[in-house]
């Protein structure tokens, strides 16, 4: 039945001066997530973005993702919400909840890690939204399929010897937290994370430190010049070399506009390598002079391709890594290293395949 009410009370509130709410859309970046399986149990990885249709601005107060069998059984939920208390809310973990009036809004997945033996096969995520605090609620949902990811190319860390990860695969490390609805990425496109499960390499010494001195020149560095290697076999699609170091605290070698018309620059003097099976590694940051291959050439795992610097938008002299889906700014890939050892009280660990995470003291093997 038509009712004759509901435009009667739409018009009412735009005489009124009050925006109408609409439901948000969603939708998950990758559209497929990747589930992990960790040596301290599985990792679901995905972003979550909302789209606001309508003149109201909201506010997110409830985010749960909730677990199927492949029979479509309930099995198990994870909620943050507002607990009817503004004082003990869970989804204040989420630290930006506001989606403006069609406006856009990029959700980190907060239900990251589970048990080995969590069925993760089917998912759905709801996210509750209201238009004020006693404003009508809208309530936005997206049914799930993750896959297992399954990597394609035996990877050696690209440092010999031992080496801190700065930043690496972990949770909570700054390249998992991209966001784009705006800004950078919407200028080039970008519609993923293409530094997901990127890593920071840096050297440090035996108290931690990762310089000498005050650190304002790149020498000062104890991983300034160090040998960066190839993780794994493949061509050498892109590289650049000449890009001269930054100093600390100094600005990089271009200006905003130049990086406007070309978003490599931020790599500084890099090498992309096809490993020709749809991944590709990208390291960057290198030292001025340092590239030692050229497109084109066919590289083997373990070949010195260059040397840790502080070139491109880098504050810190580092190497940068990453695996990637392609040879743009596409969706990132999880990085398995073949013989990893971890530094322990005792010395080092067992050697292992797999992620190295933030704050990690690593040591790889010669391929």
């Amino acid at each position: 039945m038509r009712s004759r009410l509901l435009p009667f009370l739409f018009a009412v509130l735009s005489l009124c001066g009050h925006a109408v709410a609409a439901t948000p859309t969603v939708r998950a970046l990758p559209a497929q997530p990747l589930v992990e399986r960790l040596r301290d149990g599985q990792q679901l990885n995905f972003d979550l973005l909302f789209e606001n249709p309508g003149d109201a601005p909201l506010e997110l107060v409830e985010l749960q993702l909730t677990r199927f069998d492949r029979a479509g059984r309930f099995i198990g939920q994870r909620r943050l919400d507002r607990n009817g208390d503004g004082a003990t809310m869970g989804i204040a973990t989420v630290p930006n909840r506001a989606l403006p009036a069609h406006g856009k809004l990029v959700v980190f997945n907060p239900f990251a890690r589970f048990d080995a033996d969590a069925a993760l096969d089917r998912i759905r995520v709801e996210a509750v939204f209201a238009a004020g605090e006693d404003g009508p609620e809208q309530r936005s949902v997206i049914d799930l399929q993750p896959r297992a990811f399954v990597p394609r190319t035996r990877l050696s860390l690209p440092l010999r010897g031992e080496a801190f990860v700065h930043d690496g695969h972990d949770f909570y490390a700054h390249h998992r937290r991209l966001d784009v609805t705006g800004g950078m990425t919407t200028h080039f496109g970008i519609t993923g994370n293409f530094m997901r499960y990127a890593h920071d390499f840096v050297v440090a010494d035996a108290q931690g430190r990762l310089y000498r001195n005050d650190g304002a020149a790149p020498e000062d560095w104890f991983g300034y010049g160090a040998p960066v290697f190839a993780p794994g076999d493949g061509v050498v699609r892109a590289a650049r070399d000449g890009m001269a170091d930054n100093r600390k605290g100094a600005p990089p070698a271009f200006g905003r506009d130049a990086l406007m018309q070309d978003l490599t620059l931020f790599l500084g003097n890099y090498v992309l390598i096809d490993h020709g099976n749809g991944e590709y590694s990208l390291l960057a940051h290198m030292r001025q002079g340092s590239v030692a291959v050229k497109p084109g050439q066919r590289v083997a795992r373990g070949a010195q391709i260059g040397a840790m610097g502080m070139s491109g938008d880098a504050f810190l002299v580092h190497l940068h890594y990453q695996l990637q889906s392609g040879a743009g700014f596409e969706e990132g890939l999880p990085a398995y290293f073949e013989n990893v050892r971890l530094r322990t009280g005792d010395g080092w660990s067992a050697p292992f395949d797999g992620p190295v995470d933030s704050g990690d003291v690593v040591r790889g093997a010669a391929p």
